[in-house]
């Protein structure tokens, strides 16, 4: 059996899913499998794919979104560990092997994500000369019973930077079915308590490809994945209760102060207030009073703004 099976969900990414297959193969391990579910693309994407024959594992369906893609590529996976990778971002040489490396020292724990670089521009990995300002020699992570426990210390991580367990994975169920931005993150939240959660300083596992057709740039469906987080949390869908309330909401605001001071600056101001006015008294409780008079401050600023046009 492999030790991580490497799920990819891809969407018409015909001109950057070579790349991204490619820095898989130029791993320094070679236990892993690629289970790669094209979500009905429309260019040939598929005809790519295609020519890594036995290299990958080519599942198909029709247009429902990553989540639902993702979960038919764990559906069908083998691996111990299953990691995730979308389509337009890249690994470095070492990314598995440091995750292999880091859950032999610390007993198999659930739940691994680690530090990425961002890059807008074409980038190779297979010259070492260009991988010289990215790599950091030295192994550094922290270990937390959880990630509950590691709300204070740890800021949001990319999903091509997370590797989980296979069974833990399992129990949850996977990502929720709905296309939305975000469900990565109520993922996260719903393995909360899962025992074991190692967060990677160094050396960086991930280049996170930054351009306009990047999924969490569609403004609605991460507006409506916010939303959804808030539901979920305040319908008790995530484990801890009240005793791990506080992690809990250390966690979700840092994902929805963002989202709702973004609705400001694209003009948006009804659901930028929609999402203030939900987690008022989160923010209150958390002490996040610069943010609270700071939106309000924002709004009014809006408001002038807008009457004046």
């Amino acid at each position: 059996m492999v030790f991580f099976s490497i799920v990819i969900p891809v969407f018409n990414r015909a001109n950057l899913i070579q790349i991204t297959i490619e820095s898989i193969l130029n791993q320094n391990i070679d236990n892993y499998e690629i289970i790669i579910v094209d979500d009905g693309s429309t260019d040939n994407t598929i005809e790519i794919l295609q020519e890594y024959g036995s290299k990958i594992k080519l599942f198909t369906q029709r247009n429902q979104g990553p989540g639902k893609a993702r979960n038919i590529g764990i559906e069908h996976s083998q691996g111990e560990y299953i990691a995730f990778l979308d389509s337009d971002d890249l690994w470095f040489p070492w990314t598995l092997d440091v995750y292999a490396q880091i859950i032999k020292a610390t007993n198999n724990p659930a739940f691994l994500a680690g530090q990425s670089i961002f890059f807008s521009k074409s980038i190779s990995f297979s010259n070492e000369h260009e991988l010289e300002f990215v790599q950091i020699p030295q192994l550094q992570y922290r270990f937390y019973q959880n990630l509950y426990a590691s709300s204070k210390d740890v800021s949001s991580f990319l999903t091509s930077s997370v590797v989980i367990r296979r069974d833990t994975l399992q129990q949850l169920g996977g990502f929720t079915d709905q296309w939305i931005n975000s469900e990565d993150n109520d993922l996260w939240l719903r393995l909360g308590t899962a025992e074991g959660f190692v967060y990677i300083d160094s050396p960086y596992v991930l280049a996170y490809r930054q351009h306009s057709h990047s999924a969490i740039s569609i403004a609605t469906k991460t507006y409506d994945g916010t939303r959804y987080l808030i539901q979920q949390e305040k319908q008790n869908q995530y484990p801890g209760g009240k005793i791990r309330e506080k992690e809990r909401l250390e966690i979700l605001t840092r994902h929805i102060r963002p989202v709702s001071l973004s609705c400001l600056h694209e003009n948006e101001v009804h659901k930028g207030w929609q999402l203030y006015k939900e987690t008022f008294l989160w923010h209150l409780v958390l002490g996040r009073f610069r943010y609270l008079i700071g939106f309000l401050w924002l709004i009014c600023v809006s408001i002038i703004s807008y009457r004046r046009q």
